[in-house]
């Protein structure tokens, strides 16, 4: 029976909504306080000083969050503004509509003129920041700019407006002042104290009836700016951005925008602009289907399609509309068979549900441990029983693993990765693309097209999908779809494409591509759905519009993992909240006793991913924990550093000291224990402190090798290639060998050690090449073959090399950690270490998690962390460590056990023949504090906590733990429940 934690809804919508600090925006900004770091609640507007960056840019515009670094000076740009600059400045002309600031925020510049006609205002709003951070000294120096949008509101006197046109330029005005003549103005500065009095004087430059300009006390705006807090309007932006505050304003922008009819090109430019800035930072589905609600409402068909394509989220949205529009022409089992089939009585009501499922459109979310897999070859078995020929089923994975295991239960259904099959269709249409590194791919752009604009944007775009920069891919289909004939011609000549180029061009020529015969179907199911990027979903739902498929996928949101590869929860979540997709769930895990579980619950419900699917977890048991074997089966061992990398050096002494009689029990019992860790470094620590502590023991190591492409190839081509074409041909292929070798510092960052690997290279390159080379070289000395093109074949050679042997050398890598993963599985070690993200899909008898605490924990590490902890089946120690006092993870683990305490004396005096039910809950409480040898209160003992609460109210969520005071099973109804519902507490 799992602990109910009163509702974990509340749990999760209180984290959700809790107030959000200048670190939204960037970690770089604040310490982990507010009265801590650079950015805290003592900033004001400043001055310009003397030296200051701020000064000399005047006019620097903040549109795009970017790090860039020169000589060990890094710099910031960091946003703010919901509205773009660019958006505000462009239509400023337009009079669009712009919200007067509420009096408790504006400073009244006309506050002393009582003889005025009009009221003058100013407000001001952080629009962004540069931070420059400077290493060159002993001490690491930081510059802090704050780029202000000024506002000037003019107003009729006692006017109640509350929003008011937006003008580039004072209007020229003469006699009194009309209600009809307010307007707002905007300006933007560094150092609004020294640029506000002369904005104000631009701004009521002869509104007046002297025409003069309005007077300004400059001591009296100065004391408003003392006490304008930078810190509190950056956490009021934050909190716009990631709740409804961002809708509102770009919704209402677009609407005013197609007020009078369709905006001119330049305005359509500037939206979409607007709209791909969105994806800079975290905004809610929610915001995005008000946005793309708007969009639809306001904007002619083609331009709303053609907005909704500058924002992925936008265009998930869109996508799902039209596969929506037409559920009813998707693929349906044959009606009236009559199927020899019975379903297993091993499946539970949940998995039965949703295996035999007749909706077109099917989303699973399946939680840890619950049986995705068993539930997808349940499905093949239910299509094939209601006579769907197997050739007809196609099953996506991520991994080739799990699409070879696919294949091996059923050999007749088609399975491969979503990568293999759209890798495959692009193939077949654009068979002289070899798939290739975007470094290389970078590097042969600028060899073949030095002197091309479309080129250069081209290469550009890439590198941001190579950094995976906010909006890459949406600013990539935006520039292909512009620019496709071109972007074609230039993979045609360079010969290349890479996965991310495949899916992005293979969703542009979706309707023109011919497509293999193995990856035709009319049944797709998808596998671990979580892990694809958004990009990808995108492009599958399509797929399946275009192919009338039935669609039936399974993923749990809170386990996606691979952001570094551009899967995104928001797509799964945009899935599970658009209504599009019938929903089941499966909540009994089949892996852990329900003690791991409660501990995995708390933290799932923590997890934003999880909001919309609310998953809970419970055991296959219907074992009741207690405080005691909670205790048992789950341990929380946190470590306090004033300084987090001094943990590293004292890891291996944790495992001596602490762990290790953790591990000595397991291992008496024969049973296995995995050690997980996020870093590389931490596992290998443990592994060589494991080998020295138990020699007899194999140590099996799940970390995947890395492999890294080499460019240095087509480097030296990009730098060097005019030295090649000095020489006679017949010395050409000795000194590009030569060359590189000798210029492998200009070549690559880490010469030294490369160098070994690159002279190998060289020589294999030189001998493997010298057929072709000879033979070009016998044409050009007879005469039949020019120098250009005897050098032009010898360059596309050294490419080739460069492409095949970066893609043999990761074959063979994957090949490698693929066979040593499984036979260490195999092997069955007692000890087995491996990084959270290697262990994914694995299970194993006790796990050992080293846990990173953080009080402002990133979401993609809570989900790790998620995973992390529902590895284990039997039992589970957590080596936690971080900088808090009272960290979170502590006092949740507390508060369980005091649960169960608490529930454990309900059970011993209901046993005792106390009729609970009719007691008040005054009288329950003082049965079970004197049971309980307690002497205080449930309330003196929440209070004594309080200085650890967190203001999203995680500890109060936990505190109403204390419902389970009357929460239980009896004699008589234990005996009645059946099913999924004898593991759900009931609830007195």
């Amino acid at each position: 029976m799992p602990i109910q934690l009163d509702d974990l809804t509340t749990l999760s919508s209180a984290t959700a909504v809790k107030a959000l600090t200048p670190k939204y925006f960037s970690s770089e900004l604040t310490g982990s306080g507010k009265t801590v770091g650079l950015l805290n609640q003592y900033v004001r507007p400043s001055r310009y000083q003397l030296g200051s960056s701020a000064r000399t840019m005047s006019t620097t515009a903040v549109t795009a969050k970017t790090k860039s670094s020169g000589s060990n000076v890094t710099t910031f740009t960091i946003p703010m503004g919901l509205l773009a600059q660019y958006s505000v400045e462009h239509n400023a002309a337009k009079g669009l509509g712009y919200a007067v600031p509420f009096d408790t925020d504006r400073y009244d510049v006309t506050n002393n003129a009582t003889t005025l006609d009009y009221d003058v205002f100013l407000d001001m709003t952080p629009q962004g920041i540069v931070l420059h951070k400077d290493e060159n000294g002993d001490k690491i120096s930081k510059d802090l700019n704050v780029l202000y949008r000024m506002e000037i509101y003019v107003l009729a006197k006692g006017s109640t407006t509350q929003k008011v046109r937006m003008v580039s330029s004072a209007p020229y005005s003469h006699g009194a002042f009309k209600s009809t003549d307010e307007f707002s103005m905007m300006r933007w500065s560094y150092a609004p104290l020294d640029d506000i009095e002369e904005f104000i004087k631009d701004a009521t430059h002869n509104i007046a009836a002297n025409g003069a300009s309005v007077f300004v006390d400059i001591d009296e705006m100065a004391e408003w700016m003392n006490d304008y807090d930078v810190y509190e309007r950056i956490c009021r932006l934050a909190d716009a951005w990631s709740g409804d505050g961002v809708a509102d304003a770009l919704s209402g922008h677009i609407t005013e925008l197609f007020a009078n009819g369709q905006p001119d090109d330049q305005t359509l430019h500037h939206l979409a602009m607007q709209l791909r800035y969105l994806e800079t930072y975290n905004v809610s589905l929610a915001a995005y289907r008000s946005i793309h609600a708007t969009i639809n409402g306001v904007c002619p068909p083609a331009i709303a399609s053609t907005l909704s394509k500058q924002n992925l989220n936008l265009l998930m949205s869109h996508t799902l509309e039209h596969l929506n529009s037409m559920k009813g022409q998707l693929s349906t089992p044959p009606a009236g068979q009559n199927s020899a089939w019975v379903m297993p009585g091993h499946f539970s009501a949940q998995q039965r549900a949703a295996i035999s499922t007749s909706e077109e459109l099917t989303l699973v979310q399946a939680g840890a441990g619950t049986g995705k897999s068993t539930v997808i070859l349940g499905r093949i078995e239910h299509l094939t029983s209601q006579g769907v020929d197997p050739r007809d089923i196609a099953v996506l994975s991520f991994t080739n693993a799990a699409a070879d295991n696919i294949t091996e239960r059923n050999p007749a259904v088609k399975s491969m990765t979503i990568a293999r099959m759209i890798h495959d269709i692009y193939s077949l249409n654009h068979s002289t693309h070899e798939l290739s590194s975007i470094d290389t791919i970078l590097n042969s752009i600028d060899i073949f097209y030095p002197n091309s604009d479309i080129a250069r944007s081209f290469r550009r775009v890439m590198m941001d999908v190579d950094k995976l920069q906010p909006g890459a891919t949406t600013l990539l289909n935006a520039f292909i779809e512009k620019y496709e004939t071109e972007v074609m011609e230039i993979l045609d000549r360079i010969g290349q494409t890479c996965l991310e180029l495949e899916i992005v061009i293979a969703y542009q020529q979706i309707d023109t591509m011919v497509e293999p015969p193995h990856v035709h179907s009319k049944y797709l199911i998808i596998d671990e759905v979580q892990d694809n990027s958004i990009f990808e979903f995108i492009y599958l739902l399509k797929y399946v519009a275009k192919h009338r498929e039935n669609m039936f996928i399974v993923g749990d949101a809170s386990q996606t993992l691979y952001e570094f590869r551009a899967s995104n929860p928001k797509a799964l979540n945009a899935l599970e909240e658009s209504g599009v997709f019938a929903t089941f769930q499966l909540t009994t895990n089949y892996r852990s006793n329900q003690e791991i579980l409660d501990f995995a619950n708390v933290h799932l419900a923590d997890i934003e991913a999880n909001a919309a699917a609310q998953l809970r977890l419970q055991a296959n048991s219907l074992a009741v924990p207690t405080a005691a074997s909670f205790q048992e089966k789950v341990t929380v061992n946190y470590q306090h550093f004033q300084y987090l990398t001094k943990f590293r050096d004292e890891l291996a002494g944790f495992i001596a000291v602490d762990v290790r009689p953790y591990i000595e029990k397991c291992l008496a019992r024969g049973e296995q224990v995995a050690f997980l860790a996020y870093a590389r470094m931490d596992i290998s620590i443990i592994e060589k402190k494991l080998q020295e502590m138990f020699p007899n023991e194999n140590v099996a190591n799940l970390v995947s090798d890395k492999t890294y492409a080499t460019t240095v190839f087509s480097q030296y081509i990009k730098m060097f290639w005019n030295d090649v074409l000095q020489v006679d041909p017949s010395d050409a292929a000795f000194v590009i060998h030569k060359g590189i070798n000798d210029n492998l510092d200009q070549l690559t960052k880490n010469a030294a050690k490369a160098a070994p690997s690159v002279a190998r290279m060289t020589s294999e390159w030189w001998i493997a090449s010298a057929s072709d080379i000879n033979g070009w070289l016998g044409l050009f000395q007879a005469g039949q073959m020019t120098a250009d093109a005897f050098f032009g074949l010898l360059r596309d050679n050294v490419l080739g090399y460069e492409i095949r042997h970066n893609g043999v050398k990761q074959s063979l890598m994957n090949q490698k950690n693929r066979e040593r993963k499984e036979k260490n599985l195999k092997a069955k070690a007692n000890l087995v270490v491996s990084t959270i993200h290697g262990a994914k899909g694995l299970e194993f008898d006790n796990v050992v998690v080293i846990h990173k605490f953080d009080p402002q924990m990133k979401e993609a590490d809570k989900r790790m962390f998620y995973v992390a902890f529902t590895r284990a089946m039997k039992s589970m120690y957590v080596l936690s460590y971080g900088n808090a006092k009272k960290p979170r993870i502590e006092a949740d683990y507390e508060m369980l056990v005091g649960a169960l305490e608490k529930r454990d004396a309900l059970t011993v005096l209901r046993s005792q023949g106390v009729n609970t039910d009719i007691m008040s809950d005054d009288e329950v409480e003082a049965a079970l504090a004197i049971l309980m040898g307690a002497a205080t209160s449930n309330d003196d003992a929440v209070q004594g906590d309080e200085e650890t609460a967190d203001p999203s109210g995680h500890v109060e969520a936990l505190a109403r733990l204390d419902s389970e005071l009357e929460a239980g099973i009896s004699d008589d109804e234990s005996d009645s429940v059946t099913d999924d519902s004898a593991f759900t507490a009931v609830t007195v």
